[in-house]
């Protein structure tokens, strides 16, 4: 079914949950319903059936009213993110910033200035994207009783499978409880959505899951993923899924090494800005609301960082996440040289932080705000 939704387009994903979920609720099927107009044709629900469940308030909502709130609740959500990162800041001997409520949301003003002009989070507002939730999602898991953590994490994947990549790491570096919490919560979840909408789960899980068509094009400039970007620049004749896996497997095991390094060290906030930034490297396609890991990440090199060089690789990233022509849909063919490496820098961006860690300077032995603990041995 196609619906044409006007020729606006703001706040199109937000209409695409609405209009597949009403569609449901109808009695027609989730994921059969398509967003339509001038500029863009044909999408539809893409997330797994339970975050249809999650989402449905929305749907049942009076459109204006449900715009409003969520347009509200992003920034809401923003603003949290930040305020966390203040909150668990190692910069003072204490391991925090000063208690005083005044300087702490001094620091996060700051912060949400250039983070609300950054590409990523003005793509998620002006779209209205769950990007934002989710992320405030994995990061409010660090605040749960030790016992609970990675439980958050779990409903975040149930709702759009990215943070997944928390699980495998995980389980390599032996956090059995947060392992079991994460996976339990997925299936639960999945198991709920199997019994209210049992036709949209098998459709998902055997047919839409594994049509990234479905998503958008792969070499589009848009798209700021590892495989877009070797979609685009590599030579042609190279085998591009062969040297996606190769690049993959090597950008996750320098990940989950430099995650590693500070989970063992009481550093779990750092170490989950670093496996957030590895899901957008490794999703096939990384639109600019999946960056605001990066976003986060940047923000956390000036509140969470001892050193200079954490403050200039901040503003490294913060230069690749400001500029909004380059995450463009330009033509193929037709960028000019310094268009063209523009558009490619939010791509390298997640394997900057990758590569270089989170972050220098940080002494981990001090990182008290940052995560308390090491890996899990029950």
């Amino acid at each position: 079914m196609l619906a044409n939704t006007g020729a606006a387009g703001i706040l199109g994903d937000l209409a695409i949950y609405r209009g597949a979920i009403r569609h449901a609720l109808a009695g027609g099927d989730l994921y059969d319903w398509a967003y339509s107009h001038p500029t863009v044709h044909g999408l539809g629900f893409t997330y797994p059936p339970f975050a249809a469940l999650v989402l449905l308030p929305a749907a049942l909502l009076d459109s204006r009213v449900a715009e409003v709130l969520w347009t509200a609740s992003t920034f809401g959500a923003l603003l949290f993110c930040l305020f966390f990162l203040v909150q668990r800041s190692p910069r003072s001997p204490s391991g925090r910033l000063p208690r005083d409520r005044t300087v702490q949301w001094a620091w996060v003003t700051g912060l949400a200035l250039p983070a609300m002009v950054s590409a990523p989070f003005l793509h998620n507002l002006v779209v209205g994207q769950v990007s934002v939730f989710l992320v405030a999602l994995v990061l409010l898991d660090l605040a749960l009783p030790k016992r609970w953590q990675g439980a958050l994490v779990g409903l975040a994947a149930a709702i759009k499978l990215t943070p997944l990549v928390f699980l495998p790491f995980f389980l390599v570096t032996g956090q059995w409880r947060r392992a079991a919490n994460l996976g339990g919560v997925f299936l639960a979840a999945a198991a709920l959505a199997l019994v209210i909408l049992p036709q949209a789960s098998v459709t998902y899980w055997t047919d839409k899951l594994w049509r990234t068509e479905r998503v958008g094009r792969l070499d589009s400039t848009v798209n700021k993923s590892l495989l877009g970007f070797l979609s685009r620049e590599l030579p042609v004749g190279v085998p591009l899924m062969f040297a996606w896996v190769l690049v993959g497997i090597a950008v996750t095991l320098v990940a989950f090494w430099s995650a590693a390094r500070y989970t063992a060290k009481g550093g779990e906030l750092p170490a989950t800005l670093i496996l957030g930034v590895l899901s957008v490297a490794l999703s096939p396609i990384s639109w600019p609301h999946h960056m605001l890991w990066l976003v986060i990440a940047a923000c956390w090199c000036f509140v969470g960082v001892r050193s200079r060089i954490g403050a200039i690789l901040g503003a490294v990233l913060f230069v690749a996440l400001l500029a909004t022509p380059w995450y463009g849909d330009h033509a193929a063919g037709s960028l000019e040289p310094a268009l063209r490496v523009g558009s490619e820098l939010p791509a390298l961006a997640p394997l900057l932080v990758l590569g270089w860690g989170l972050l220098p300077g940080l002494r981990l032995s001090s990182a008290r705000g940052a995560g308390r603990g090491g890996a899990d041995d029950d």
